[in-house]
């Protein structure tokens, strides 16, 4: 008997102890599934806030009377209890992949402590890879080279994002990486130096003495200066604009988009071109370096 109630016993006590793990477990369960809904819901916040801030820089742009300057220097602003931090950058102001000379990318590439040598073979490969023809141009590269290489041949045609100058023979990950953040499909022959981002500017063809007085004004919150023998930009017309956007919440939770949109939008203030997720931090890029 007593045999048997002992069993009873240790049958009771596993039981129990079942039944606290199963507790346990359930109750852990719904704290994860609790704090997945948070940062979902956090992250919707921060979307939200983001989708809130482009609108609002849109306005800001087409202001002409307090119109924000989009050379890429910081705003900030708050929404929803929310902090945001907003670069507008004019694409005039990146170098375009399909109009661009192969003069400027290497200077831009010299910059970004690529070689000499590399940075005008990369030059010359990416005018052969727009181009139509097969016809290898100075420092180029067609498709044998491409082949050689072990890789698929030029496009022989326009850009059709910046992800593709990854494709271009030279340009390793490292390369694209650095260079990625100055490039657009979007711009025009020449630069923009005034509102280009500070490794850009002396490549795009002004004077390295323009070229501080430019930085100078960004670092002070004055309007850009203007600059011999660059290109020109005129906020008042019609353009398209890079607009990186970084939002953090008060928990620390942060989300980074960089959002393409052209003003004015053929039914509304704006149209959205395209949006890209990217790291907080992603657009100090933009910051004026204190070598310039």
């Amino acid at each position: 008997m007593n045999d048997r109630r002992g069993l009873s016993l240790l049958i009771v006590i596993a039981l129990l102890g079942t039944l606290a793990v199963t507790a346990g477990m359930a109750a852990l369960a719904a704290r994860i599934s609790t704090s997945y809904a948070f940062a979902g819901m956090e992250r919707l916040q921060l979307d939200n806030a983001i989708d809130s801030a482009v609108a609002r820089t849109a306005v800001r742009l087409s202001n002409e009377d307090d119109r924000w300057i989009a050379d890429g220097r910081l705003y900030e602003m708050q929404i929803n209890g929310l902090g945001l931090r907003i670069r507008a950058q004019a694409e005039p102001g990146r170098f375009d992949l399909n109009h661009g000379s192969a003069e400027t990318l290497t200077a831009l590439l010299e910059d970004l402590d690529v070689s000499s040598l590399t940075a005008r073979r990369i030059a010359g490969a990416m005018i052969d890879w727009r181009d139509e023809d097969d016809t290898v141009g100075e420092n180029g590269a067609e498709a044998t080279a491409y082949r050689a290489a072990g890789q698929m041949p030029p496009g022989n045609r326009a850009f059709l994002a910046v992800e593709e100058f990854r494709n271009v023979l030279g340009v390793d990950d490292g390369i694209y990486q650095r260079a990625a953040p100055y490039l657009t499909i979007h711009g025009g022959e020449a630069v923009a130096a005034r509102y280009a981002p500070p490794a850009l500017i002396e490549a795009a063809g002004v004077s390295a003495g323009d070229a501080r007085r430019i930085v100078s004004a960004r670092r002070g919150n004055r309007p850009p200066p203007e600059s011999d023998g660059a290109a020109r930009f005129d906020p008042a017309q019609p353009a398209i604009y890079a607009l990186f956007v970084e939002a953090e919440a008060a928990s620390g939770a942060r989300l980074a988009r960089e959002v393409i949109v052209s003003l004015p939008g053929e039914q509304s203030l704006y149209d959205t071109l395209s949006r890209h997720s990217h790291v907080f931090g992603y657009a100090d890029f933009l910051d004026p370096e204190p070598d310039h």
